[in-house]
């Protein structure tokens, strides 16, 4: 999924010095810069207010966040505002976030736990009741039909919704490792399992693919 750029809305929790997109994703995007450590960007940012190296952290990790989110929820609009959300807790608070190993994976809990958070809410609304194989099939129609022009193949494309399928514990590990290429522990850090309980929905949602999937083996 391409990176949408966009300016974040003032709404008065931020302020209006906040990088936008014909700013700092434009123009005033140092080359240099972008050899940073997460670290020295947060230090910069911390120190001097430099709204360019909090610019930079949003261009380095906004397209994961954003296709994390959308495949999660398979809502792009509602990614955008969680992942807009989730940048403006790093501007808020800059110098917390200096002790954490990973802003990538911190980024991604963040997203990850506001996006629970966003189901419970529509969830809430809802005046009736779906089940768990309704939700699935609905989220898979609407990331295949997101996935159209960057899927090459029909293989490729079926792995996907069969992922969307997986019930959601299953399906959330499986994004992680396969399209966010995090490991067992990362993935424990950012779900809040154990690296057992993390491995073992990893083989169960493996074993569940291999059987959904068995047509594409025996036809290759």
């Amino acid at each position: 999924m391409p990176s949408r750029k966009y300016s974040l809305k003032n709404s008065g929790k931020y302020p209006n010095n906040f990088p936008g997109t014909s700013d700092l994703l434009g123009d005033v995007y140092v080359a240099e810069n972008q050899q940073m450590t997460d670290r020295s960007l947060l230090e910069a940012y911390a120190d001097s207010g430099d709204t360019e190296c909090l610019g930079i952290l949003l261009k380095r990790y906004e397209t994961s966040l954003i296709r994390f989110v959308s495949n999660f929820l398979g809502d792009e609009g509602a990614a955008q505002d969680i992942v807009q959300e989730t940048f403006l807790k790093v501007a808020r608070r800059p110098g917390k976030l200096l002790g954490v190993r990973s802003l990538h994976n911190w980024l991604l809990k963040v997203a990850r736990n506001q996006s629970i958070d966003h189901l419970r809410r529509v969830i809430r609304q809802r005046r009736h009741k779906e089940n768990l194989q309704q939700e699935a099939t609905r989220q898979a129609a609407q990331v295949e039909t997101a996935s159209e022009k960057l899927e090459q193949t029909e293989r490729s494309a079926r792995v996907r919704i069969e992922i969307n399928r997986l019930r959601p514990r299953l399906k959330e590990v499986m994004l992680l490792k396969v399209q966010e290429s995090k490991s067992y522990r990362e993935i424990a850090e950012i779900t809040g399992l154990t690296v057992t309980n993390v491995g073992y929905l990893v083989h169960q949602a493996m074993q569940t693919l291999k059987a959904n999937l068995r047509d594409l083996r025996e036809d290759s």
